[in-house]
């Protein structure tokens, strides 16, 4: 979460985008369509997404959403087909957090890899940060660049960078982060219970998209 130099955490504004969920894609991912999949943008992006939300500005305790189907046609390429698509490629979210601050975020697919980017910005009461990154699988798979209006400690170098090597090493560093915990008997590693937390955050998510109602999480 902030370390409180920018102050009081007031707003932020995020976008998260993907070359995913878009216009064509090969049949062998033809599933991330299909609703009984249960791997959509919603549960990959929107949950990643929101994930960093909660780790810089605290938990979202109210949600607001509007979720649409922009591309109902899919091509499939590989096999000359066209697929129907049943779940989301666009989202976008309204929220508060635990800490007071609101928050604005567009999650959509269908982005040329060179367009594809994420960033998210935060305004303080005494200060803002902004996380950037642009990798076209999304921001969980690449690097992010931080930068301030406040001094900050910069971050150490990413050993391998860029491509999928990038997004490697961000699953390395988790089961890493696992092998210290079992070793030294700790439970700082994110598990199941963040997992339902997530869970429980996507499907309110989704409950506002499909009725436009504002769902509260605490």
């Amino acid at each position: 979460m902030c370390s409180g130099k920018i102050g009081r955490p007031l707003n932020a504004r995020v976008v998260s985008t993907t070359i995913g969920f878009g216009p064509k894609l090969t049949s062998a991912h033809d599933y991330f369509n299909k609703k009984p999949s249960g791997a959509n943008l919603l549960t990959i992006n929107a949950g990643h997404t929101l994930d960093v939300v909660e780790a810089v500005l605290g938990d979202i305790v109210e949600i607001d959403a509007r979720a649409e189907i922009l591309w109902p046609s899919v091509k499939l390429m590989d096999i000359g087909e066209e697929s129907v698509r049943e779940t989301s490629d666009h989202v976008d979210v309204l929220g508060k957090t635990r800490s007071g601050a609101v928050f604005t975020a567009n999650i959509n697919g269908g982005l040329e890899p060179e367009d594809a980017r994420f960033s998210i910005e935060i305004r303080g009461s005494e200060g803002w940060l902004s996380l950037t990154g642009g990798h076209p699988y999304g921001f969980q798979a690449g690097d992010l660049k931080l930068t301030s209006n406040v001094a900050f400690e910069r971050p150490e170098e990413a050993v391998v960078t860029g491509g999928l090597w990038g997004a490697a090493i961000n699953v390395g560093e988790v089961y890493a982060h696992l092998g210290r915990d079992v070793h030294a008997g700790t439970y700082s590693t994110p598990g199941f219970d963040h997992a339902l937390h997530n869970a429980r955050l996507i499907e309110a998510v989704k409950r506002a998209g499909a009725r436009g109602e504002r769902q509260r999480l605490c």
